[in-house]
């Protein structure tokens, strides 16, 4: 398995980890690349909600009011986008940005910094992520896709 792939395993994990329970999330990203169009959906046009189970894993946490998801699909059932992660804020140690947008597209993993906005609803635990028009560059070699949106909602995403 390759590093990218560990790395992005990793990052898909890390909510996931902190999430209690597995929150359902409905949505659709759109990614151009190489002259391509290529969609990430849940089903029926972003507005099915999947939740952790046989084909897709999903996590959401509000952590210091810095909401973050992620959402992975079975690679078996071999789509063009696997996973996907947003971040509102992410930081290292020293407090310097980090990438807050994750990608795997393909066999390839891609990252980049976007403008990630999370609404919450009148419900705390319901969050809305919407970005795009984002250049995000594949971590082998800094080849570009541009993120042209990604709008995903959230049930149930863990305080």
């Amino acid at each position: 398995m390759s590093s990218a792939r560990l790395t992005l395993l990793a990052v898909l994990s890390l909510p996931a980890m902190a999430c209690v329970n597995n929150p359902d999330i409905a949505g659709k990203a759109v990614v151009a690349l190489d002259g391509e169009t290529l969609n990430y959906d849940t089903g029926d046009d972003g507005r099915r909600f999947v939740k952790t189970g046989e084909r897709w894993s999903t996590g959401c946490f509000l952590k210091d009011s810095l909401p973050e998801m992620a959402l992975d699909r079975a690679r078996d059932d071999n789509p063009p986008i696997s996973g996907i992660s947003l971040d509102v804020e992410r930081k290292d140690d020293g407090g310097e940005p980090l990438p807050n947008v994750t990608m795997d597209i393909g066999e390839d993993f891609y990252d980049g910094f976007c403008h990630v906005v999370a609404t919450v609803g009148s419900d705390p635990r319901e969050v809305d992520f919407s970005t795009g028009d984002c250049e995000l560059q594949r971590a082998l070699d800094g080849h570009p896709a541009l993120l042209v949106s990604a709008l995903f909602h959230v049930k149930e995403c863990d305080e």
